[in-house]
Parts: C-alpha cells; sequence; structure tokens
C-alpha cells in the first residue's frame, strides 16, 4: 500500500510540474491557450471519452496535446488511443507528445528511448508523436513559438525567457524538497541544473531554509541594463546571502555584449593612465581599428591589452563599473547552447579563463570584437563577445 501512495504521489508530482512548465511558457507568452483536463467526445456518442492532460495552442492556432507519465509501460497504448481519436475529432491538433520527467532511471530512460526510437523509424503505428523528458519538451514548445516571431523579435525573447526560466527552476518547490530533503516522490523541474547551480554555490543543504530568485532587476543609474539576470537570495540559519548571475543563450556566434562612451571605459579601466583616455576617445570618433589607421590601431592595442583582464571582468560581470556590487555585479554566468541543448556554469573568473583555454580571439590583445552601435558612431563604443 505505501509503495503505491508513492507511486501515486510521484505521479502527482509529475503533473504538477507539467503544470508549471505549460503556465510558465504561457506567462512568457510562447502559447496562447492552455485547456487543462481536455476531453473531446465523438458526436455520434455522448460521452467525452478521449481524454489528454494538456492542450496548448500557439499564435497560428496550431494546438499540440501533452501528457504527462513517469513510467512508459504498456498503459502507453491507452494513450496512444486516446491520440488517435483526439486527432480525428480535432483537426487543429497536429502533435501529441508524452512527457516524462527528467533525470529518469537508467532503466527507465531506456524504456523512453527505446519506444521514441519505434516511433522515429516508423517501426510502429503511432498517433503519438514522441516521447521526450521535460527539458526536450520545453526547448520543442520554444522552438516552435520562435518560429513564429521574426528573427530580431525572437532574439531578444529568448534571452528574456531564458533568464525567467533559471529564477523558475531556482524558485521550484519540488525542486527544493528533492534536494533537501531526499523527497524521492518530486519529480523536480529541470532539476540537474538546479543541482549543478546549488553544487557550484557550494550551498549546504542542512543549513538552507529558503531560495528565493527574480530576474526583475533594477536598471542602472545611467538607465542601462545590469550584467545580473537573475538574483538568487539563500536564507539560512546564518542570516541571507545574494548570489547574482548572467544567464546567455548561445549558438556561438558573435553578439553584442557591452556598450558605453570612451569616458566610462577610460574610468573603469583607469582613471589616472591619460594616453589610454586619449586612445580610447580616438577609437570612438574613428569607430574601428580600420578607421583609426595602422599606427594608431597597433598604438591602441599595446595599451589597452595590459588591461585586458579588468576589461573582462567589466564587461562579462560588470566588476567595477556603475551599479550596487551586491545586487547588479554578476558573480556566475550560465551559457545555454542552442547547437547542442547544453549549458554550462561558471564563476566570472572561470569563465574569463575559459575563454582564454579555447583560443577566443578579439581585438587588441582582448576577448573582444571592438566596434559602435547603431548610429552611434563617435558618441560610443560597442564590444561583441563570442559567448561559449
Amino acid at each position: 500500500m505505501e509503495d503505491n501512495t508513492k507511486k501515486s504521489l510521484h505521479g502527482s508530482k509529475g503533473i504538477e510540474t507539467l503544470d508549471n512548465m505549460v503556465n510558465s511558457l504561457q506567462e512568457m507568452k510562447y502559447i496562447k491557450i492552455i485547456k487543462k483536463n481536455y476531453s473531446i467526445a465523438d458526436p455520434d456518442f455522448g460521452e467525452a471519452q478521449f481524454k489528454f492532460q494538456y492542450l496548448i495552442e500557439f499564435r497560428d492556432k496550431e494546438q499540440w496535446i501533452l501528457q504527462h507519465t513517469t513510467s512508459i509501460r504498456d498503459r502507453i497504448n491507452c494513450q496512444q488511443w486516446h491520440s488517435e481519436n483526439i486527432k480525428r475529432l480535432n483537426p487543429g491538433v497536429k502533435k501529441a507528445y508524452v512527457v516524462v520527467p527528467d533525470g529518469l532511471a537508467k532503466a527507465e530512460l531506456h524504456k523512453v528511448s527505446n519506444y521514441q526510437d519505434k516511433i522515429a523509424r516508423r517501426s510502429i503505428y503511432s498517433a503519438i508523436d514522441g516521447v521526450f523528458p521535460l527539458g526536450e519538451a520545453y526547448s520543442m514548445i520554444e522552438k516552435k513559438a520562435m518560429s513564429l516571431l521574426p528573427d530580431g523579435a525572437a532574439h531578444a525573447k529568448l534571452g528574456l525567457s531564458f533568464e525567467a526560466k533559471i529564477a523558475c527552476i531556482l524558485n521550484d518547490k519540488q525542486n527544493f524538497e528533492k534536494w533537501k530533503c531526499n523527497d524521492e516522490t518530486s519529480t523536480g523541474y529541470f532539476y540537474q541544473l538546479y543541482l549543478d547551480i546549488v553544487k557550484l554555490l557550494g550551498l549546504e543543504k542542512e543549513k538552507v531554509i529558503a531560495l528565493k530568485a527574480v530576474s526583475d532587476i533594477p536598471k542602472l543609474p545611467s538607465g542601462g541594463s545590469p550584467k545580473t539576470d537573475v538574483l538568487l537570495s539563500v536564507e539560512t540559519i546564518q542570516g541571507t546571502k545574494n548570489y547574482t548571475f548572467s544567464c546567455k543563450r548561445s549558438n556561438s556566434s558573435w553578439i553584442s555584449v557591452h556598450e558605453y562612451t570612451a569616458d566610462a571605459f577610460a574610468r573603469v579601466l583607469n582613471p589616472c593612465d591619460m594616453h589610454l583616455k586619449e586612445l580610447l576617445y580616438e577609437f570612438q570618433q574613428a569607430g574601428g581599428a580600420g578607421a583609426m589607421g595602422v599606427q594608431k590601431a597597433e598604438e591602441f592595442g599595446n595599451c589597452i591589452k595590459k588591461y585586458s583582464d579588468i576589461l573582462s571582468r567589466w564587461v562579462i560581470g560588470g566588476v567595477g563599473g556603475e551599479g550596487d556590487r551586491d545586487t547588479q555585479w554578476a558573480e556566475y554566468i550560465i551559457i545555454f547552447n542552442e547547437n547542442s541543448n547544453s549549458y554550462s556554469i561558471h564563476t566570472v573568473e572561470g569563465y574569463i579563463e575559459e575563454c582564454k583555454r579555447q583560443g577566443v580571439k578579439g581585438q587588441f590583445g582582448t576577448l573582444f570584437k571592438w566596434t559602435y552601435p547603431s548610429k552611434g558612431r563617435g558618441r560610443r563604443i560597442q564590444l561583441k563577445g563570442k559567448i561559449l
């Protein structure tokens, strides 16, 4: 009886996790409509007998149905039956997915992979379009939603949604219970990422009382955005401590990472170096290495490379710049690689060293490419960085 109760609770918490995922995707406006406990009847019969836990609708009116399960067994044949008939009766439903928790036990994960492989190879007839862990399901929904937006808007939204997603993961109640209390019934929400973060921070579960994360960080005094994208407050028996994260999505391209005036660059790098300040103003006026001329560009490079590490800490973490060091300077950086659908977490110092180790080459002996923002030549300097 106790084992059955655990299984039932585990299943309920799995549905709760899917619920959290779907609701967060709607909050980000990735999906337009959610119908929980969706059911539909054959018009020739009275009862709405065909059911799935969720129906979601995108902006183009395409609909998907989602069903969470903690185990792939013969019950999936029942889900096949429901999928086939829902698609028959509701032509708006184009995809049907079964979602399993992230971090399944090896034996159960093998069953999932094997069944998904049968669907992909078309060795079985399937009204279900795929069986995926929650993280992959999230990515598929996100990718579909992004395909409906213009490229520029999609890129901006991906960045903001990643920050909100990290905050949501850190605030997840099941993640906290699974980590602190070893709760076997909790499935967790992107739990491995949660676990990697608390490990990197060196948090001791016996001392931690609560975690609270926010992604709505106040603007800097200048009106610009701080390097901190997510602020995590950890309450312990010894008091509360803040941890700050910069969040980046990457497809290994060079992206704009920093934009300030020559005066701001000089003030952070070395306000006493008048030669540096003069060269920074010359670069700002020229807008690029070529426009400076070979001799001046070489002179600028010889001068600026002495400050390469100070520059990197400012660009990546905001260190030494404006804003509150405890809440607006980033101590850690979380990178999501869109090509491999994987992530990495570093301290800012560790990330700088990793960039060097991987041979990232910018300009002037720094990790960054130097240019100017659109219509900003002569007024500001823009740096582009390669996010690993």
